[in-house]
């Protein structure tokens, strides 16, 4: 399926939540990632060498009971979800509700999330804090149950603004490894290599 948006950026219009969400979004849109990453690689196996297009609506939204029209349609169209989170997230019906359609539509693989506050246990929506999985009981009959598990996330909790933004520099990365289709450690290590040539 071909997306409009390579990502939707979930968050609370408040701060720090929406500042992180403005700086993280000009991140994922001027990264040029290592050419290195892709070598070896079939044309196939590259998910994409660039992010183009990414969603975040900067308007608070007005208090009714359905998605607007521009947001249903941007969360069909984006292959991933970043949801900006912190203790402030899980008290916004908005948010709990784009994070819910998002999972009905693409799956809970491809939430991403980035720490701003707080523990996980109470900054993540409740839904990425557990996966169903299919038991078989001893009877022979099976059972949904719910087990624990931990979305993957960048930390951003900084006590400045100054400082968020040096952390999102380094931990979006982690964000951008499964977008790109490589893993999160090599591309670390080759956007190290990458700075050092430019700084040489």
């Amino acid at each position: 399926m071909e997306f409009k948006y390579d990502a939707f950026i979930s968050y609370r219009h408040i701060q720090p939540d929406a500042f992180v969400a403005g700086s993280l979004h000009k991140i994922l849109e001027a990264y040029k990632p290592p050419k290195s990453i892709f070598k070896g690689k079939n044309p196939e196996e590259i998910k994409r060498t660039k992010i183009k297009k990414v969603f975040r609506d900067e308007e608070e939204l007005p208090l009714t009971s359905n998605l607007s029209d521009t947001i249903g349609y941007a969360l069909e169209n984006s292959e991933y979800l970043i949801a900006i989170c912190s203790p402030r997230f899980g008290e916004s019906l908005w948010c709990r509700k784009e994070v819910d359609t998002f999972i009905k539509l693409h799956g809970k693989e491809k939430v991403l999330t980035v720490l701003v506050e707080g523990e996980p246990s109470d900054s993540f929506p409740e839904e990425l804090l557990y996966r169903e999985v299919e038991i078989t009981k001893p009877d022979g009959t099976t059972e949904i149950v719910k087990e624990p598990m931990e979305p993957l996330a960048a930390n951003a909790r900084g006590n400045s603004d100054k400082e968020r933004v040096k952390l999102l520099k380094n931990e979006s990365l982690r964000l951008m490894a499964p977008m790109f289709g490589v893993n999160f450690d090599d591309l670390k290590q080759r956007h190290r290599e990458q700075k050092l040539r430019r700084t040489i």
